[in-house]
């Protein structure tokens, strides 16, 4: 078992974020020592990664509490929370490509820009 330190420094997440989580009811499955410390299994962390990735994805606080009291629930959800994550798949990919064609655009004036700079440092050849 790991404390909210410990499991902090494994994931990379600040233990206020991991706190935030837990009150924001999306570690229902932690358990608290008899101190009332928050105290964390090795398969919890993997979690607490997919939310930080789920977050910064754009995945709502909600979605992700609805995942974890899906979860509390048993195998009978599996397939509404498959649902949820193929869905958020879904709207990332389509990010992606997004992404990808911008990217393309943006390489394609930079090197424009790149040949207008190289031309204003020497006029004598035209930039286009």
């Amino acid at each position: 078992m790991l404390t909210i330190k410990k499991a902090s420094e494994k994931v990379e997440i600040p233990a206020s974020t991991i706190r935030y989580y837990d009150n924001e009811g999306l570690l229902p499955f932690i358990k608290r020592n008899v101190n009332g410390y928050r105290m964390f299994k090795e398969e919890d962390l993997f979690w607490l990664e997919l939310i930080g990735c789920m977050r910064a994805t754009g995945m709502p606080i909600e979605t992700l509490r609805r995942v974890a009291q899906l979860h509390m629930k048993g195998d009978s959800t599996l397939g509404e929370r498959t649902r949820i994550f193929r869905d958020h798949q879904k709207k990332l990919q389509k990010q992606k490509q997004e992404i990808d064609v911008a990217l393309e655009k943006l390489t394609k004036k930079m090197k424009i820009l790149d040949k207008e700079g190289a031309a204003e440092k020497n006029p004598s050849e035209p930039g286009f």
